[in-house]
């Protein structure tokens, strides 16, 4: 009796963790990937700021997106000079994923922009 009890309980903490793992994982990643994108915001504004090249700038946001497992997906300067970054990242997801209505949950964007400075 103990034995199917424990069982259950079990059962039941496993199906609670994939849920929270499932609902989890797109919130953890945009938080993540919003810190990342200014992160590469930053760090391309500040290679702008000494090298004022365009083209160098974006490499280092590309290099910080993929040091973090992101991808560039936009990169732009301003007439200001402002650096405007979007970096994307897929959500880990076991089962909600391949599902209509929840697929777009796990395609994660996140955009920063930084003005180059010293």
């Amino acid at each position: 009796m103990i034995s199917r009890w424990l069982l259950k309980l079990i059962i039941g903490i496993a199906l609670a963790g994939l849920v929270l793992f499932e609902l989890g994982s797109p919130l953890v990643t945009t938080a993540i990937l919003d810190g990342n994108a200014h992160d590469a915001a930053d760090d391309a504004a500040k290679d702008y700021f000494n090298n004022h090249d365009a083209t160098r700038a974006q490499g280092v946001a590309q290099q910080d997106a993929q040091n973090d497992g992101a991808k560039l997906d936009a990169f732009d300067i301003d007439e200001q000079g402002t650096i405007h970054v979007t970096l994307s990242k897929q959500a880990k997801s076991y089962v909600l994923h391949n599902f209509g209505p929840t697929k777009d949950w796990y395609t994660v964007r996140r955009s920063a922009s930084a003005v180059p400075t010293a």
